[in-house]
């Protein structure tokens, strides 16, 4: 080659330079930009005698600076920080709600009960009472609010979920096109740089949305699968993600993935991890669903405990006590490929509230029986056949006449609405039940407790006081109680209690004699004056009773005991039938266990029930272990936990993109200090081989003169 073609070689590779620097610094700002450059080598040499000759330089391509190992870091840093920035954001937003003064639980669940003591303190104040009344009603609008807002949450959730599946597709089919313009790119003999930086770019905003796992093929197009392998982009072709209703009836949206564009979506809610998706959905499953159902439970427990104690009581009419919430029923759904339309009827053992837990259940018809899974831990906690009940955890699941076939499910969600739905519905004062009825002793050490109480007989004064104590064996209810006769004269009972629920002639049958012309009680050897304040108190053999009046001459009162066993197996419960009412007891008591019934009126200053109602605050009652409070901090524990995990991982991940982003620039991003030397460096070869050039026409010209002459 001639020193011209060396020459015009070096023009044409360093115009070619000049223009790449030249793209390199007006894209510096372009993100996802790779910067490029110019590859030279020289041409091969020509053999002219004993030496070798160079003939200038060529342009072997224009190479593109990029690390795919470090742009694959970086899509992952992308997505870690796209997920910990949704979860902090909605974990914030839920901590906030739930631990603010105004908007938490807490407050009004200590002034419910606070308004509780003050009606036992004045039993007969009806201001008091209206308060404890509003009281109540304030509790459970503060239930409303709290789930209200947690579903504003969660309808957002459900609106960006849609959007970033929406989104996902539009990253699909770009990439799938993009493939097929690189793979035709390459097929020319040229890298098709630009369409390189975009698939980069958009392959970096799909992780945003999601997790991937990136394979490169052959002709240089890439495949994009999710999930557990579902492959979203292969090559030139892409599939498509939907939302999808929830199963079992529920509010949220599921993930459905449409193979070939078309065709029914298979859901793989499950298995997408990773990025603002997989964010929304930890989010959903672990504080939403678990806030949701936790209020719930504590909403529940509250309300039928409260309603159970107030039942148990009499008000200021000497009723017995009506229930002060409206407490919602389990909500079910149906699965879509059920064979049936019909639902199982689910309610909650109110005498088994405390089992009750937090947990969504499904119901499944297979193999012949019905089987009831704890969702929580995937644990079966109950079975029934055909048309059976199921009874666990503090829920009745009532399937007969469903009909079901094998495979048929239902989906149980005992808490999920519940708070919610709680709310009061007494609003007469004189309702509130202060008077005892029946009660439990403070001193009892078993797990027996007071479940429900009815009025069967129709004459109030057959309503006379008892006492239950528990035998030694601790398998018998043994009812103590005085009867008399109906000539007993101006004289009645006025009480009658267990002073020693151990005394060894505690069951003995006795008899209470009055002697007027003495004007005494007889008991045996003992003798007990009548009481000039018009209330005599006898006691004796463990027990105490209080005749007001004096009887008729001769009048006997007969104390004796009536024993009821203790249901087996346990747990179960045991209904005592007394002298014109039924007392159940659910549980296991322990010997010498104590309850008192007592349905006499004129009491309005007893306290006891109201003061058992008030104690309800401090009672391990939810999930059997935890007071409304504890389960309500506790609550907030978790959330202000994986509140404060979400931010930690946040503030990381953003130091772990920084560091990336980076270490990425530091290879492809362009240096405008070094393009600029660059590009003078070019400018200054161009200019010397155009020098090359000059030269070249003159060593020409000077060769045309010399011929000439």
């Amino acid at each position: 080659m001639s020193i011209l073609g060396a020459g015009l070689s070096g023009l044409l590779a360093f115009q070619r330079a000049m223009a790449t620097t030249s793209n390199n610094i007006a894209n510096s700002g372009t993100e996802g930009y790779s910067r490029q450059r110019v590859e030279l080598a020289d041409l091969r040499p020509a053999f002219l005698g004993s030496s070798y000759i160079g003939q200038g330089v060529g342009i072997t391509g224009i190479r593109r600076i990029a690390d795919e190992f470090v742009t694959s870091q970086l899509r992952q840093s992308v997505s870690t920080n796209a997920n910990a920035l949704v979860r902090a954001g909605f974990a914030e937003r839920v901590d906030d709600l739930l631990g603010d003064a105004t908007t938490g639980l807490a407050p009004a669940i200590g002034r419910f009960f606070d308004a509780a003591q003050d009606v036992a303190g004045d039993p007969s104040s009806t201001t008091a009472r209206t308060v404890f009344l509003g009281e109540a009603e304030g509790l459970a609008k503060q239930f409303g609010a709290i789930s209200r807002r947690l579903d504003e949450q969660r309808q957002l959730l459900n609106g960006q979920l849609q959007v970033g599946i929406d989104e996902v597709n539009e990253y699909a089919d770009s990439l799938a096109d993009l493939n097929r313009q690189i793979v035709s790119g390459f097929s020319r003999g040229a890298s098709p740089n630009q369409l390189l930086d975009q698939r980069d770019n958009l392959l970096s905003k799909l992780a945003e949305k999601i997790d991937l796992r990136i394979t490169e093929r052959e002709d240089r197009a890439v495949n994009v699968f999710i999930g557990n392998g579902q492959a979203l982009v292969m090559g030139g072709e892409s599939n498509r993600l939907a939302t999808i209703p929830q199963e079992g009836g529920a509010i949220d949206l599921e993930i459905g993935f449409v193979g070939g564009g078309n065709g029914t979506p298979v859901d793989i809610t499950r298995f997408m991890t990773g990025g603002e998706i997989g964010a929304y959905l930890e989010t959903r499953d672990r504080i939403l669903d678990a806030t949701h159902n936790r209020m719930g439970l504590i909403a529940v427990t509250l309300g039928t405990l409260v309603n159970q104690q107030n039942g148990l009581g009499l008000d200021r009419d000497g009723n017995l006590g009506g229930a002060i919430f409206e407490v919602p029923a389990p909500v079910v759904g149906r699965y879509s490929d059920n064979s049936v339309s019909g639902l199982p009827q689910v309610s909650f053992l109110t005498e088994e509230i405390s089992a009750v837990t937090s947990s969504d259940y499904l119901l499944t018809f297979a193999g012949g029986n019905y089987q009831l899974k704890r969702l929580s831990d995937d644990e079966i906690v109950a079975t029934a056949p055909l048309n059976g009940i199921l009874e666990a955890d503090g829920l009745s699941v009532d399937t007969n006449a469903l009909g079901a076939s094998v495979g048929d499910r239902w989906l149980i969600q005992p808490t999920r609405f519940a708070a919610g739905g709680l709310s009061a519905v007494m609003t007469d004062p004189d309702g509130v039940a202060t008077m005892s009825g029946a009660l439990v002793d403070p001193a009892n050490g078993g797990e027996a407790r007071l479940t429900g109480l009815r009025i069967t007989a129709d004459t109030p004064a057959t309503y006379l006081p008892a006492a239950l104590v528990v035998n030694d064996a601790g398998d018998s209810y043994n009812l103590l109680g005085a009867q008399y006769d109906a000539d007993a004269g101006e004289a009645t009972i006025e009480g009658f209690r267990v002073l020693d629920p151990q005394d060894p002639d505690l069951f003995n049958p006795t008899l209470v004699i009055f002697d007027a012309t003495k004007g005494q009680f007889r008991v045996g050897e003992e003798r007990f004056a009548l009481d000039p304040s018009g209330t005599t108190t006898i006691a004796a053999n463990g027990w105490e009773l209080k005749v007001r009046g004096t009887p008729n001459d001769g009048t006997a009162f007969n104390v004796d005991t009536t024993p009821t066993p203790v249901e087996m197996p346990q747990p179960a419960t045991t209904t005592i039938i007394g002298p014109g009412w039924e007392l159940d007891i659910r549980g296991t008591p322990d010997p010498h266990d104590l309850f008192t019934v007592d349905l006499s009126r004129g009491r309005e200053g007893d306290n006891r029930n109201m003061l058992a109602l008030a104690g309800l605050q401090r009672a391990p009652v939810i999930d059997g272990s935890d007071t409304f409070e504890g389960s309500y901090n506790s609550l907030l524990g978790e959330v202000g936990t994986q509140t404060s995990q979400a931010q930690i991982a946040r503030d990381a991940s953003a130091v772990l993109l920084e560091a990336s982003q980076e270490q990425r620039e530091a290879i492809s991003g362009v240096n405008l200090d070094e393009e600029a030397a660059n590009l003078v460096r070019f400018q200054q070869a161009y200019q010397a081989a155009a020098q090359v050039i000059a030269a070249s026409n003159t060593v020409f010209d000077t060769l045309i003169s010399a011929v000439r002459r």
